[in-house]
């Protein structure tokens, strides 16, 4: 295998971390919109997995997926301490003068471990959620889904 030059390595590392960042937010925006519920202001539809799903339920059903995730315990507060304390490893690890790969490596598979659980959380919610209705519910919420997924969530002027 061919040896990677400097110039390719650093490379190669700030994306990665590029990508750790933005994994991030996808999880924290999508943790923070199951946690925080209604809020004033645009909703926050940045959700690439269930959120055309979560946006076809009923009132009843979002409230009632948004109580299984909070109990499945899959986003803890100590889950943003440690995602903050693995980011600084990362950082640590990016600067350091001597590149130790071991630990960069480990604070990115802490972090993809807990992406997979909280992702694993939502998956699971969302399943009960639609294996819990009847025929009829099922085929209105498909109707429902199949809206979603024609068109991309709508945004609210700011101010409103």
């Amino acid at each position: 295998m061919a040896e990677m030059t400097p110039k390719s390595s650093r490379l190669q590392k700030r994306l990665l971390v590029a990508s750790l960042a933005l994994n991030l937010v996808i999880v924290g925006l999508v943790a923070g919109t199951f946690f925080l519920g209604e809020t004033k202001g645009p909703p926050q539809r940045f959700d690439l997995t269930a959120g055309p799903m979560t946006r076809a339920m009923d009132v009843d059903r979002r409230d009632a997926l948004r109580d299984a995730l909070r109990a499945s315990g899959a986003f803890q507060p100590a889950d943003r301490t440690q995602l903050r304390a693995d980011a600084r490893a990362l950082l640590t690890a990016v600067r350091a003068e001597t590149f130790d790969d071991a630990a960069f490596r480990a604070a990115l598979e802490r972090q993809q471990a807990r992406l997979d659980r909280g992702q694993d959380a939502v998956l699971d919610a969302v399943t009960q959620q639609i294996s819990e209705m009847t025929p009829q519910e099922r085929n209105a919420f498909a109707d429902r889904l199949e809206e979603q997924m024609r068109r991309p969530p709508q945004r609210q002027p700011r101010g409103e």
